[in-house]
This record gives C-alpha cells, sequence and structure tokens, in this order.
C-alpha cells in the first residue's frame, strides 16, 4: 500500500490577495492625501453667482414684489449709515392707494429720495411660487415669498447722500410704482442712521402702511452681489503642502 501525501498551504491569506490589499491600501492613501490638501481651494462652485432673491407681499389692493436691500460691497452697511431699499408696488384694485409710512427695526427713520416711477400696465404682478407667513393689518396674514428678481438690482454707491421727505407715494389702479435706486433720478426709499450693522445674508423687519388702512411687516433681505466676489488666498497647513510638493 502506498501511503498519499497531500501537501498544504501554511494558515493565512494567500500571496496573491495579500498583494492585492497592499496595493489597494496605496491607492486609498492617496485619495486621502489629495483631498486633505485640497482643503480650502477654491472649488467650481466658487464661480457660481446665486439668483437674487427677494420677498413678495400683499396688503390689500397693494401688491408688493421682490423686496431687497440694495448690494453695497461684501462688508455690508455700517451702524449709523444708510441703506437704500428696492421696493416694486402694485395697485390691483380700481382706484389709488398711497404708501403713507415705512418703518424698519434697524432704522432710525426710512424716507423718500427722489421721484418714484409710475409705469402704467394691464399685467398683473407675478403670483407668488413659495410662501412664507408675514404679519399684515387688518387684512390678515399675507403671504411673503423668496424668488428671483425679474431684473438686476443695482448697485449704489453714492458719494452724497440726497434729502431725503416722508413718505408718500400714490399708486394709481392699474400701475406699477417703481422704487429702485440707481436709474438717474428714479426715487427709492432709504433706511436712515441704521441703528445696527447690516452683514450680508442679513434682512431687516420693515413694515409698510397704506391709506386704505392695510399694512404689512417682512424681512426685507440683504441683496447678494451681481458678480463674483474675489476670495481670500486660501490657507494650506504646512504638512499639507510638504505632502503635495514631495
Amino acid at each position: 500500500m502506498t501511503a498519499s501525501r497531500t501537501s498544504r498551504r501554511p494558515a493565512g491569506a494567500r500571496p496573491g490577495r495579500i498583494a492585492a490589499a497592499i496595493a489597494l491600501a496605496a491607492g486609498l492613501g492617496t485619495t486621502l492625501a489629495l483631498t486633505g490638501c485640497s482643503a480650502g481651494q477654491i472649488t467650481q462652485t466658487g464661480n457660481q453667482v446665486p439668483a437674487v432673491p427677494g420677498v413678495n407681499a400683499q396688503a390689500g389692493n397693494v401688491a408688493l414684489r421682490n423686496l431687497v436691500i440694495a448690494y453695497d460691497g461684501p462688508e455690508g452697511y455700517p451702524a449709523g449709515g444708510d441703506a437704500p431699499l428696492v421696493v416694486r408696488l402694485f395697485n390691483t384694485g380700481t382706484t389709488t392707494v398711497t404708501l403713507v409710512g415705512v418703518t424698519a427695526e434697524r432704522a432710525t427713520s426710512v424716507t423718500l429720495v427722489g421721484t418714484p416711477v409710475v409705469v402704467t400696465t394691464t399685467q398683473p404682478p407675478p403670483p407668488p411660487t413659495e410662501t412664507a407667513a408675514a404679519t399684515a393689518a387688518p387684512t390678515g396674514s399675507p403671504e411673503v415669498t423668496a424668488t428671483a428678481s425679474p431684473e438686476p438690482t443695482p448697485t449704489i454707491p453714492p458719494t452724497t447722500q440726497p434729502p431725503g421727505v416722508p413718505v408718500s407715494v400714490a399708486i394709481p389702479p392699474g400701475s406699477f410704482v417703481l422704487l429702485v435706486p440707481g436709474q438717474g433720478d428714479a426715487g427709492f426709499l432709504r433706511l436712515n442712521g441704521l441703528t445696527q450693522a447690516i452683514a450680508p445674508g442679513e434682512s431687516v423687519r420693515v413694515t409698510f402702511s397704506f391709506s386704505d388702512g392695510t399694512s404689512t411687516t417682512l424681512e426685507v433681505p440683504l441683496a447678494p452681489p451681481l458678480g463674483t466676489v474675489p476670495r481670500a488666498t486660501p490657507v494650506v497647513a504646512p504638512e499639507h503642502a510638504q505632502a503635495e510638493h514631495s
């Protein structure tokens, strides 16, 4: 009888599998190193500019559309300064309604600068699409919408501040009244004597009162820039920089 002899491999992983595991670990390590060193670098989204946000509201027969605080630079507006509003008013009724007063939480006063632009139209303002609550009286709570402005919001860097007058803006029926700064001598509303700074991403609570007894209060945001804002040079950790150049 001839005894059969069977050869057995030592217990543990095969050499081929060990080599594959080592190669995989090396690849993952390279990927993690590259990812770590890219932290803080300018990404593809760095050149993307968001749509200009605005808020909408309804006070009686007056529709307020695409309200923002005009953009004035990455630093925003300092305390003690002034900030212009961008406001569009549309009268959906059959009689003239007058904007008789505007107040804002962060401003000592709100005045009218220049002469409002009145545009007669038979087209109603665009309806809101996404709603959020706003405070109104006595017609109930209107809806406020965050939307993109249909036209660019101008940058306002005035060298001299024209005098303002108490707010009194007549809105004829079937007409838009444009209170948009930066368009020649067009009138606009201005927040005077800011009690607090307004930084990018912030908003200010503003109340509009009308001659028909209605009013509405809404959060008016500071508009984002119209173009790409220069970014600071990214800071790379020394160990990342050394690994990148090694």
